[in-house]
């Protein structure tokens, strides 16, 4: 946990709360909900679209697209320069793993059970070799076990567009529980393409643990500056978990 601490420290003045959820924040992703709605516009577009979703969403930060945040996950897979790909990826990591170090109860109390694995939400195109999370999670020494069970699929899969084929089942995930992570969560369609397709396979999601829950305050909607008002009202905290009630980490 010391080296956790270590890569994420650092990062601690470019994250921002996730609020609890509430009659502005989405049921699902945390994003921003417009009452009496209780999904976001993107969780209500995306849900539909896929058989077996996961309605256990728990990011550890926000993000908008002019933070370093956003620079961050961009940079850690994009970069021309291979030792800013290595130090990106493993804060990254790190922020991931210590993260599910400290709530990984949280999430297990709200879901009603564990998982017996982690995941990897593939990238949209089909990259060769691991994932670059992947990846830094275990030159981190991460000690959750993880498998690859998914490859891409023929089915259509865009920003907003989610599909039970988007992704392809390649291993035998009968019966297992799994948390699936991924980097960023823009609408949610990778992240439910994934788990829908792992579900028909008759496996468990419980939960799906994004870095970042990109929201974008230039569309000028109030429901996403409300959200971010409330995000900002007070700075992030490692202990503070968006699944407790709100100022719980403080009482």
């Amino acid at each position: 946990m010391r080296a956790f601490d270590d890569f994420t420290d650092p990062l601690r003045g470019i994250l921002t709360r996730v609020p609890p959820r509430g009659p502005t924040v989405c049921r699902v992703c945390h994003g921003a909900a417009q009452p009496p709605r209780a999904l976001c516009v993107a969780c209500r577009d995306v849900l539909r679209q896929v058989s077996r979703p996961v309605r256990l969403v728990v990011p550890v930060s926000l993000s908008t697209p002019d933070e370093q945040l956003h620079e961050y996950l961009r940079e850690y897979k994009r970069s021309r320069h291979p030792d800013v790909r290595r130090e990106f990826s493993h804060r990254i990591a790190a922020l991931l793993a210590r993260f599910l170090a400290t709530h990984g109860s949280c999430i297990r109390r709200v879901a009603g059970s564990s998982w017996s694995a982690v995941a990897v939400v593939p990238s949209s195109a089909d990259r060769p070799g691991l994932h670059p999370l992947e990846t830094a999670l275990g030159r981190l020494g991460w000690q959750e076990p993880m498998i690859r069970p998914l490859c891409r699929g023929p089915g259509r899969l865009d920003d907003g567009r989610a599909s039970d084929d988007g992704y392809r089942v390649t291993t035998d995930v009968s019966g297992m529980a799994l948390l699936l992570v991924d980097d960023a969560l823009v609408s949610g369609a990778r992240l439910q393409s994934a788990a829908s397709a792992l579900q028909l396979a008759g496996a468990t999601v419980v939960a799906g643990v994004p870095v970042a829950r990109s929201v974008d305050p230039a569309c000028g909607e109030e429901p996403v500056q409300e959200l971010l008002a409330r995000a900002g009202a007070s700075p992030f905290d490692f202990d503070e978990c968006c699944l407790e009630d709100e100022g719980a980490a403080g009482r």
